[in-house]
């Protein structure tokens, strides 16, 4: 009898068993889902059409939380002459954010404030403005764990005084740079641009004492994409026309702002800012087709040089980017946002 129990015993074990492994699997997901990564944009609008198309393009994605815009200064240009008039270069920067919040049905959804009017005067004396005191209290709601992203398409004048004004900061922040020149590891410059100054990339040139102050004082989280990756962004005039011209309002508004430089071709500098931010991977996010260095910052000098005699803190920087998924990324974004607005 015992027998014939342990024998029953073992069948309704193996027939419970087989009952278990034919449920199907449905895994809870639920937990897998990731955060919006927090985006506090930084650039100067009023400037070259790059930083608009990238704008779009932050704005238009679905897995980022942009929790503002700074329009930043051009160095030594305070103005613009339109049909002669002058409008400040801080005002032109407000402007187009607001107008292109606009055209994607986004209206007064993103606080848009202005940065500093000008660089630095020197490394300890930080300018407060409305961008630096937004990046503070931005910051303020983000921790380590879930950093704030700061995309910077232009000088490091509203981060590094943000930084002086509170360096508590840097623990929940991670500054995205496009911007300094080439490093040892990268590709060179064009030969023919050998001159002086042209060896400092032009976002660096804008405020070298900012430069400075975030490579060498602080200690901020650092990515930075670099002139001769950023370059990498060369977007054709056929492509614009084939591609993005056709996009509705924002299309049209995209190429006619491009198609003012006359040339072939464009670089897209800033674009990688998006890249890099938003469009990683689901799960260990990362802009995992991308490519870089972590290397020891350099230190800048009073001219706005490398001096990797006596290197800081370990940075990243960006050796490749990814403009297969980046400009693909875009123009389907604008396609699908066109077609939307025609429902």
């Amino acid at each position: 009898m015992k027998k014939l129990l342990t024998i029953l015993s073992f069948f309704m074990l193996v027939s419970t068993f087989a009952q278990e492994i034919k449920k199907p699997a449905t895994p809870d997901f639920s937990s897998f889902g990731r955060r919006k990564a927090p985006i506090l944009i930084t650039n100067d609008l009023s400037g070259d059409v790059d930083g608009i198309f990238a704008l779009v393009h932050q704005l238009l994605c679905t897995s980022s939380e942009i929790k503002g815009i700074v329009g930043t200064h051009l160095g030594n240009q305070r103005a613009w002459t339109t049909n002669g008039q002058n409008t400040s270069v801080l005002d032109q920067a407000i402007a187009r954010a607001h107008e292109v919040m606009g055209l994607l049905d986004m209206k007064d959804q993103i606080k848009v404030v202005k940065g500093a009017e000008k660089g630095l005067e020197a490394m300890d004396k930080p300018i407060d403005s409305e961008g630096a005191r937004l990046i503070i209290e931005e910051a303020h709601k983000a921790s380590p764990e879930h950093p704030l992203y700061v995309t910077v398409g232009a000088s490091l004048t509203d981060v590094a005084s943000a930084w002086l004004l509170d360096p508590s900061i840097s623990k929940n922040i991670v500054v995205i740079w496009i911007g300094g020149q080439e490093y040892p590891f990268g590709h060179p410059f064009p030969p023919q641009y050998y001159k002086d100054q042209n060896l400092v990339e032009y976002n660096a040139r804008l405020d070298v004492k900012a430069f400075q102050t975030v490579f060498n004082l602080s200690d901020l989280t650092l990515w930075q994409i670099p002139r001769d990756v950023y370059r990498q962004c060369l977007y054709s005039m056929d492509e614009l026309d084939d591609k993005i011209a056709s996009c509705g309002e924002i299309g049209k508004y995209l190429t006619e702002k491009l198609h003012r430089f006359g040339s072939d071709t464009y670089v897209l500098g800033d674009s990688p800012m998006v890249l890099i931010s938003t469009l990683t991977t689901t799960f260990e996010p990362g802009a995992a087709s991308s490519f870089y260095e972590v290397t020891k910052a350099p230190k800048v000098t009073d001219t706005g040089f490398y001096d990797f005699t006596n290197p800081g803190r370990d940075i990243i920087v960006y050796k490749t980017v990814d403009t297969r998924l980046l400009f693909g990324d875009m123009e389907s974004k604008l396609r699908n946002f066109a077609a939307k607005q025609k429902k």
